[in-house]
């Protein structure tokens, strides 16, 4: 699977997609992560992807064009139209988007590439919008840009690609019913006084299971 990340910080998604369960993934050739910098399809010299909004107000506009041009250099438009490919989503972080959460990264997961579209300032010119499938948020607070919002969609998503996760009873684990996981304890028995839940060292599957279930959250 292949995560497509749109932003004019191309070194953040670079250096964070070249650690842990990400590089992984990579490695095997499971996933493949590539930040794509929309500076440079700019279409002036001094690469300017925003400006000032019609009708007045605070800050900076990210600019149609660049956008534009990355994602039909990337051969996701044709003429003036997206491409219809039903393995492929274009999806904007914003704030405005619907929530994102486990079922929608199980959704994406059956995808063959997924552009992720990172935005800055006051947000997008509003014609980006006809060249995506879906806007999405993680949470109802304020970030700086879109990078990180991308990036926790990219491994949340990446970890249901198959050959990512090496342990794939623990990836169902955490998934089970659409549970978050539950308690977990190791070694020592008792430290400064707080033990370990008799239960779960009674080697009774079925009542560890259960007790897992009853102690989760969701």
């Amino acid at each position: 699977m292949r995560f497509e990340i749109l932003t004019i910080f191309p070194q953040i998604i670079e250096q964070y997609s070249n650690e842990s369960i990400l590089k992984r993934g990579q490695a095997t050739g499971a996933i493949k992560i590539i930040a794509h910098d929309f500076r440079k399809f700019a279409n002036d010299k001094h690469n300017k992807v925003d400006d000032t909004p019609y009708g007045g107000g605070p800050g900076m506009v990210l600019k149609a064009e660049p956008i534009f041009n990355c994602l039909k250099s990337l051969g996701l438009i044709k003429g003036k139209l997206k491409n219809k490919n039903s393995k492929t989503k274009i999806i904007i972080l914003d704030p405005a988007g619907k929530r994102f959460d486990q079922k929608m990264a199980r959704r994406f997961s059956k995808l063959e590439r997924l552009i992720l579209i990172c935005g800055r300032y006051e947000g997008f010119d509003e014609r980006v919008y006809k060249f995506v499938d879906e806007k999405i948020s993680i949470g109802d607070y304020v970030l700086s840009g879109g990078e990180l919002p991308a990036l926790v969609v990219a491994e949340s998503v990446a970890r249901l690609v198959s050959g990512v996760v090496g342990n794939a009873e623990s990836l169902k684990e955490e998934t089970f019913e659409g549970f978050v996981e539950y308690p977990q304890y190791t070694r020592p028995e008792d430290f400064m006084g707080a033990k370990v839940p008799k239960v779960l060292l009674s080697g009774n599957h079925k009542k560890i299971e259960e007790w897992r279930k009853k102690h989760s959250c969701g």
